[in-house]
């Protein structure tokens, strides 16, 4: 009944997969509730017996997690039957401690904070990968600064560009992301309020205890040392505020479709018509059991699927957040748990597929300049009427504003007879107007690229630091 993946290609078998697993889940809820034991005895509201006997219970792998998800829907929720488990490994070790175990919290401040735990845990192996696909794109890119090939609109030639200018596209959507998701991940909050959020056991206990003080006071001390325990930030209660949770399923979403679009474009490109880019390979991968000449770009695929997946979870995690109801949802909630951990799992995918497709991504520049050249010179008739028009008419070669349409007319009509356009030009129009040399520089692809060299080495140096 375990989720190997079989059925989903995009993480299957990925350090992704296994820091979002029920097993990674499960140990987290009982790293929180092991973290509150020792937060208490640090506050000096627990012996420090405890903390021995709850370590020694809080491995996940000597748990029946098909027993406890069997009694999972009992309770709607799988701290309950796991809780159980856990008390009674303590109390069966020292039975005077079990009552400290979980004590004033409730099921949303285990499941919130281990699920903000699995983000940091699954965030940090996201951010390692992506800084170190950001860093390799960026070196493809300045190799590839003055690389000229076609560039594409509406899925058709469009004006040259360079192959280091698309990378830097690439780089500017990964980069930005990366950053957003980075920002959430290092400031991810700790759920710590009860039953409904106002800490109502704990300020009840300290009123007794501890009469003098303020009770309020008391209990966010006792949190901050729990925080810091899981290293989390201590925040405020968030217990009916489910934006915490929207925010980070909303930049890992990003991260995901930022890698789509690298995946959209290779896979274009990789194309037998294109050939203009080819995935690292390695034995077993992209073969064909049918078509054995195949070799498919399964790295862009599996970024696609993964992209096109956490859409489906962030559709959903929006369903449950804005579901949510009074101090816990009823459903809302609920719904939030897969589809969080949804997101999770296939960015941690996309960020490992993408640092293995940015170290072994082969160019061919010879391919990118022959697609170039499909179009011959009319790839550049824009570019020319633009230059030529008012030349033509200073020349009093054409009237004002008819310029263009006499250079359209001339070149459209070379290209046409298959005539070689600058001499064309160079004929039909008044001598001095233009020469031969001047029309073949305009022709060349490489001076019609714009600013993209200075756009590649700006991006370079926008994330250099940030991925270094």
């Amino acid at each position: 009944m375990d989720d190997f993946g079989l059925l989903n290609p995009a993480w299957a078998g990925t350090r992704a997969a296994e820091l979002t697993s029920d097993t990674a889940f499960g140990q987290a809820m009982l790293d929180v509730e092991a973290a509150w034991c020792r937060a208490q005895v640090r506050f000096g509201t627990a012996p420090a017996t405890l903390n021995d006997a709850v370590a020694e219970a809080s491995r996940i792998d000597d748990y029946d997690l098909l027993a406890i998800a069997a009694q999972t829907p009992n309770g709607a929720n799988a701290l309950i039957p796991l809780l159980r488990a856990l008390r009674n490994k303590v109390t069966t070790q020292l039975p005077e401690v079990g009552q400290y175990v979980h004590r004033g919290a409730t099921s949303q401040d285990i499941i919130d904070t281990a699920l903000m735990l699995l983000a940091a845990r699954s965030g940090e192996h996201i951010l390692t990968n992506l800084k170190t696909a950001v860093r390799q794109l960026s070196t493809l890119a300045s190799d590839h600064a003055h690389t000229v090939m076609i560039g594409r609109s509406l899925d058709q030639h469009a004006q040259p560009i360079t192959f280091g200018y698309r990378v830097s596209q690439w780089i500017e959507a990964l980069g930005s992301a990366g950053q957003h998701f980075e920002n959430v991940v290092c400031n991810l909050p700790l759920q710590w309020g009860g039953a409904v959020g106002t800490s109502t056991w704990w300020v009840d206990y300290f009123k007794a205890e501890q009469p003098e003080d303020d009770p309020m006071g008391l209990v966010v001390r006792q949190r901050d040392l729990l925080a810091e325990e899981l290293n989390l930030v201590s925040a405020p209660v968030w217990h009916a505020n489910r934006i915490p949770v929207l925010q980070l399923g909303q930049v890992a979403f990003q991260v995901t479709a930022a890698a789509a679009k690298l995946a959209n474009d290779v896979l274009t490109s990789v194309q037998a018509e294109n050939a203009e880019l080819a995935e690292p390979t390695k034995p077993g991968r992209g073969g064909s059991s049918a078509m054995p000449h195949k070799n498919n770009p399964v790295l862009s695929i599996r970024l696609k699927h993964a992209a096109q997946e956490a859409s489906g979870y962030l559709n959903t995690l929006q369903t449950g957040v804005i579901s949510n109801t009074a101090e816990r949802a009823d459903g809302g909630w609920h719904t939030e748990w897969s589809a969080f951990r949804g997101l999770l799992r296939a960015t941690g995918a996309v960020s490992e597929i993408l640092a293995e497709l940015s170290d072994g991504l082969a160019v061919h520049p010879e391919a990118m300049r022959h697609n170039l050249a499909i179009h011959g010179d009319a790839v550049f008739l824009g570019r020319l009427t633009q230059w030529l028009a008012p030349i033509v008419e200073a020349h009093g070669a054409a009237e004002s504003g008819k310029g263009k349409h006499l250079v359209e007319t001339i070149s459209t009509t070379a290209m046409a007879n298959g005539d070689d356009l600058a001499h064309a030009l160079v004929e039909q129009l008044p001598e001095a107007v233009v020469t031969v040399e001047a029309i073949e520089k305009m022709l060349d692809p490489s001076g019609y690229t714009g600013g993209a060299a200075s756009i590649v080495a700006e991006v370079h140096s926008r994330y250099r630091k940030w991925s270094s």
